[in-house]
């Protein structure tokens, strides 16, 4: 057992449990975001969190059942809902690394609220486990979420941060009028990794052990 959990201490874990709980939070958040300052902070953490799970130490389950899971239906809809008003007409875009490909000749109509939504789920069952402090199931989160990221919520993420690219860089983006430009909530505020790596132990309001009602 001792050889299994020193992964769930590993300093590659703590600073992936770091930026996924940002990650979470800032989701959590967006209703409260400009969505210009929502979609340069995603093209931000999204990199920073696939570098960070690409890094994840590889484990073995301990347990035959799975770890506790926490997102419900209804806050999966929430982050989502909240996302797809923020951004509006640029939540659609078209994509073809999908499964669905196969059987069809055209790309596939796609929601960033979506893909941010599928990466949300796994992110905050994990982080929530993981706060919850028992090394046996904090290791088969680890582990699970791993693999989720192999076969699924990475895919979602590159996708994801292909069409944020495009409402960013867009021709003629940089004009339009942002109707939530005049936010100053926390949001909007700068950051860079560092500031992701205060500690776990801060007290800091990033959604790492905040649960839906």
């Amino acid at each position: 057992m001792e050889k299994n959990t020193k992964i769930i201490f590993d300093k590659n874990t703590v600073e992936f449990v770091t930026v996924a709980a940002e990650f979470c939070g800032f989701l959590e958040r967006a209703p409260q975001i400009s969505r210009r300052s929502f979609v340069d902070k995603s093209l931000k953490l999204l990199p920073l969190l696939y570098l960070k799970a690409s890094l994840l130490p590889q484990g073995e389950r301990m347990d035959e059942f799975d770890p506790e899971l926490f997102v419900t239906e209804g806050d999966y809809q929430r982050i989502c809902g909240g996302i797809a008003a923020l951004l509006g007409e640029k939540d659609d875009y078209l994509e073809v690394f999908l499964d669905d490909m196969a059987y069809s000749d055209t790309p596939i109509k796609q929601n960033i609220s979506e893909g941010l939504a599928d990466i949300y789920q796994p992110l905050k069952d994990f982080v929530c486990v993981y706060q919850l402090g028992f090394e046996q199931t904090m290791n088969d989160a680890l582990v699970i979420c791993r693999e989720q990221f192999a076969e699924f919520w990475g895919q979602r993420l590159v996708n994801v941060m292909r069409a944020l690219h495009t409402v960013k860089y867009a021709a003629g983006a940089e004009d339009e009028e942002d109707e939530y430009s005049n936010a100053t909530l926390h949001g909007d505020e700068e950051f860079d990794e560092n500031d992701l790596y205060e500690g776990l132990e801060a007290g800091e309001d990033d959604g790492f052990g905040d649960r839906w009602e």
